[in-house]
């Protein structure tokens, strides 16, 4: 898919960027205490990530579409970095609406209907900060949050964050003095440890936004793969609803308007404006492929989740328990069980190729399936409703829905205390992916790194030490890191990526060639 899409959204007219920066907190100018409250505050909080200012950019300038009226009641406030210069040039090919001099500056403004995205986001006038200022650092984000609602005060608040994601992984939960290998949150060019962008982890997100003066009863993670219990669990005591990705995301569309006209509306029904939002954002990602007439065969993999915080805490008793039984059985059940929770593993849904993120509900509901004796029909009753609590909306791509392939949240999945990220090459002639080596994390802080062979089996293969490769430190351990989490510590996952010895599932849907085999009540979703 090709970045022309998002090319139609936005014909603007360059203006200049001079080298000046402006320090000043207050700016732009605070609205006077004797103005009644808004319903609303919008905080955007983004970064251009390398490569995707000509993706966000044009989202960005969605909220100039909304009915400037809506702006009477919502304010949106963006606090913006844009990448490099030299990274900048690369997107020019695409989008060479880039201001002069812009690499590396922060922009800062509260949107006015009245004025163009243009003269607002490219104006001097808004330049905050000094240049390439850290945007990952947490600091950062809390000053942001903090002027914002000093300056656009309002009964309720939504924070968007919006840049790169690359869901949770512990490898990239290391001490802040070290450099994170992999994936994070929200992407910052300008500050290179090692060939590495730095980032946001989940520890140091859920500081910036803990540290703020004020609670949102919205957090939107505008980023791919963010939708993980992982994720979720830090969140809950830090707002009301989060809005994720479980998959990837796009880069056209966005349907950011919608935002500030549903929370403009009187007496405005929160679940109903979060859910109306994230269906016309993926209606706008579909649309393109709608319009070709493709969007039930073309492999696209997006989808929006909205969940209700409140409903972690006694989703994470229920996970509790459900890895409590699952832990027991593995060790003191029979053969036959054993295999079946084997079975169940080997053929889990795998949300990113290279990634160790699995569907958690379709996982837990193979289980329960394959196991009556263990976990029983008010079991499975008790944790649907569990789930189902947590979710208040959910819109996925036409291609997921028709091949039912959508997932709900993910989770991290091993085997005997590793995880693993699988890399591929391409089959030139057939036009597929294989599989053709594994670096494997221990839990005692080693990468080990496999070649993947095939065997007689389809989708099976045999690993094979690299000798060639030394095994060499990941930064630190699966103690110091997962078992730290909120998600761990309410549910003890850890124990199951200890226990287990069935490698995982090592392919998404996309990849294979057949229906993934689930008993027959087991597609339903868990709703």
């Amino acid at each position: 898919m090709k970045k022309y899409f998002y090319l139609m959204a936005m014909a603007v007219a360059v203006l200049g960027f001079t080298a000046c920066t402006n320090d000043n907190d207050d700016n732009p100018t605070p609205q006077p205490e004797t103005e009644s409250l808004a319903e609303y505050t919008i905080l955007y909080y983004a970064n251009g990530g390398a490569n995707v200012d000509c993706c966000i950019l044009p989202m960005i300038a969605d909220f100039y579409k909304a009915n400037p009226e809506v702006y009477e009641k919502v304010n949106v406030v963006v606090q913006y970095k844009f990448s490099t210069a030299e990274n900048l040039e690369t997107q020019r090919e695409d989008f060479d609406v880039f201001p002069e001099n812009c690499g590396s500056k922060t922009i800062r403004w509260v949107v006015d209907p009245a004025k163009t995205f243009e003269e607002q986001a490219y104006g001097q006038a808004n330049l905050y900060g000094a240049d390439n200022a850290d945007c990952t650092c947490p600091d950062s984000l809390t000053n942001f949050i903090n002027w914002a609602a000093k300056a656009y005060p309002a009964k309720k608040y939504m924070l968007i964050v919006n840049d790169h994601g690359g869901g949770y992984l512990p490898d990239e939960e290391l001490p802040e003095i070290t450099p994170a290998t992999t994936r994070g949150l929200l992407y910052d060019d300008g500050y290179m440890t090692n060939g590495k962008k730095k980032h946001f982890t989940v520890k140091t997100f859920h500081r910036a936004v803990a540290s703020a003066n004020v609670r949102f009863e919205t957090i939107y993670m505008l980023a791919c793969l963010m939708n993980n219990l992982e994720y979720q669990f830090e969140l809950q005591d830090l707002c009301d609803y989060v809005i994720a990705s479980t998959y990837t995301m796009p880069a056209w569309g966005g349907a950011l308007n919608v935002l500030p006209e549903v929370f403009s509306q009187p007496s405005v029904d929160v679940e109903k404006a979060l859910a109306a939002y994230c269906k016309a954002d993926v209606e706008s990602w579909d649309r393109p492929l709608v319009d070709a007439g493709i969007s039930d065969d073309y492999p696209f993999y997006t989808d929006l989740t909205v969940t209700r915080t409140a409903g972690i805490a006694p989703l994470g008793q229920m996970l509790r328990q459900f890895t409590d039984r699952l832990c027991n059985t593995y060790e003191n059940g029979t053969d036959a069980q054993r295999q079946a929770i084997d079975s169940c593993t080997a053929r889990t849904i795998k949300v990113q190729l290279n990634q160790p993120n699995y569907d958690v509900i379709k996982y837990i509901k193979s289980i329960v399936n394959a196991l009556p004796e263990v976990y029983g029909e008010e079991f499975y009753n008790q944790m649907k409703q569990a789930f189902n609590n947590c979710i208040v909306a959910q819109y996925y791509s036409n291609y997921l829905t028709a091949h039912d392939f959508m997932v709900d949240y993910s989770v991290l999945l091993g085997y005997a205390g590793t995880y693993s990220y699988i890399f591929w090459k391409k089959d030139s002639e057939t036009n597929t992916q294989f599989p053709y080596a594994e670096q494997v994390y221990t839990a005692d802080g080693e990468i080990l790194t496999f070649w993947l062979e095939p065997t007689d089996s389809p989708y099976a293969y045999q690993m094979v030490f690299r000798e060639d490769w030394p095994i060499k430190p990941w930064g630190s351990t699966l103690a110091d890191t997962y078992e730290q989490l909120a998600f761990d510590r309410a549910v003890g996952w850890n124990r199951w990526i200890r226990l287990n010895r069935q490698h995982p599932n090592m392919f998404s849907p996309k990849e294979l060639n057949f229906e993934l085999p689930w008993p027959d009540d087991s597609k339903e979703n868990m709703e």
